[in-house]
């Protein structure tokens, strides 16, 4: 009877349709049972990744956790070849690092911890009122909110998106520890937030950038200070598209040559450290007010690195403390410390085998007041490693001589009786 009257509404368009059988109603739609998230959820079979780590994940995919561990037992010997110096040496566990990362409540919301327990990974503790030092292992704690592909923000305690090889992990890198210019001009770790991507714009990877706002203090800080902040951004180009660049070798033996560009600047406004974050505070116990700038270059084919960097760094202004020495004088202010410093190496992963041949130069200069070992400091060297698993597990041995201007009157007589230093490192990371 439907089907006929409007069959005939068809043929007569202003009546109205009659029907002797009501329309069949609609079944209700279930309606699905609230879920509490907060509710235990089933894990999966958990799994081990070689290199990086242990790793279990909810059934739904909503959470994960990975565990990781790396230990770096690194022997050096230093040779001086100044009057009167000593030959030394050191055997120590370098770094000793657990990792704890994943996802909770989606794959968007995740998260980073990092653990250091070596001596030196607790160098660096801040001084509390009494005088003492408060030493603290936590080196990263961020949570990352990677929902738009060309916004994700950072927030939490982590590195500074400044110079590419502070960045780089120390058990991605090429020779034992980083370089010379790194030490000098580095702005290490810091509490803050940034925006960042890696692929922006959607263009395979070919641009990326970070921004962040940070505390200044460095890691791990916990008193209230001056609004003095830390002020960064970088970019990132990579012309003929993205690559394995997080770590220095070329493992993956990339196929085809891949570089990218990348610069930074940051600005830092009542810099406790004569050198930003790092460094020392001024003998007047003021703070700096600096402008930091650097721009690198890396580049990978078919077992072949490269990779360059220039750093930059002038203070704006130096702000006076109110020290005073064991006469009750105020003591001088301070000079900045004004130095530009650059980074040259270079690696070969040989054809048939998982050795690398490395080479590196690394100078500081400093820029107005050229007192101290500042006024230059270079090093020089090589060396060789051999991945086993990778960076899993990893044998490197690199030599340098190093030199600065407390060592001669000049250049030549400097490098002459600088120092020859040797180390031996073995890395496991599982």
């Amino acid at each position: 009877m439907l089907s006929l009257a409007l069959l005939l509404a068809t043929f007569a368009p202003g009546s109205p349709i009659e029907l002797d059988e009501p329309l069949p109603s609609a079944e209700p739609m279930p309606v699905p049972a609230a879920v509490d998230p907060m509710e235990p959820v089933s894990l999966k079979t958990g799994r081990f990744v070689p290199g990086s780590g242990f790793e279990l994940k909810s059934e739904d995919g909503r959470h994960s956790l990975r565990i990781r561990a790396r230990v770096q037992t690194r022997y050096d010997i230093e040779v001086p070849h100044a009057a009167g110096e000593q030959t030394e040496q050191l055997l120590q566990i370098r770094r000793m690092r657990l990792q704890l990362h994943g996802h909770v409540f989606g794959e968007h919301n995740r998260y980073y911890i990092q653990f250091g327990f070596s001596p030196r990974d607790m160098t660096g503790g801040l001084v509390v009122g009494d005088g003492s030092i408060r030493r603290n292992p936590v080196r990263d704690a961020r949570l990352e909110f990677d929902y738009l592909r060309d916004f994700t923000v950072w927030v939490g305690q982590m590195k500074v998106p400044f110079s590419r090889q502070r960045v780089t992990s120390s058990g991605d890198q090429q020779f034992v520890d980083r370089s010379l210019a790194n030490e000098t001009f580095n702005l290490d770790r810091d509490i803050g937030i940034q925006a960042r991507s890696q692929d922006l714009g959607g263009l395979g990877g070919r641009l990326g950038y970070q921004a962040g706002v940070f505390m200044g203090d460095g890691r791990n800080a916990f008193e209230l200070d001056t609004l003095g902040m830390l002020y960064v951004a970088r970019i990132e180009v990579r012309p003929l598209g993205a690559f394995e660049e997080s770590d220095e070798p070329d493992l993956a033996r990339t196929p085809k040559p891949r570089f990218t560009l990348a610069g930074a600047y940051a600005y830092h406004d009542d810099a406790p450290g004569d050198r930003g974050v790092q460094g020392s505070v001024p003998a007047d116990g003021g703070t700096t007010d600096i402008h930091h700038a650097t721009a690198d270059f890396v580049g990978k084919w078919k077992g072949l690195s490269v990779h360059g960097a220039f750093h930059w760094r002038k203070a704006r202004r130096r702000n006076p403390g109110d020290a005073v020495d064991e006469m009750g004088m105020p003591i001088p202010v301070a000079p900045p410390l004004d130095a530009l410093g650059w980074l040259g190496q270079v690696g070969w992963l040989l054809p048939t085998i998982n050795l690398e041949l490395v080479g590196r130069y690394s100078g500081v200069r400093r820029l107005g007041d050229r007192s101290g070992e500042l006024a230059f400091r270079d090093e020089l060297g090589g060396g060789v490693g051999y991945y086993f698993f990778r960076h899993g597990l990893k044998l490197q041995l690199d030599y340098f001589r190093l030199w600065n201007a407390n060592l001669g009157a000049t250049a030549g007589e400097a490098i002459r009786n600088g120092t020859d230093r040797v180390r031996l490192q073995l890395q496991l990371a599982f």
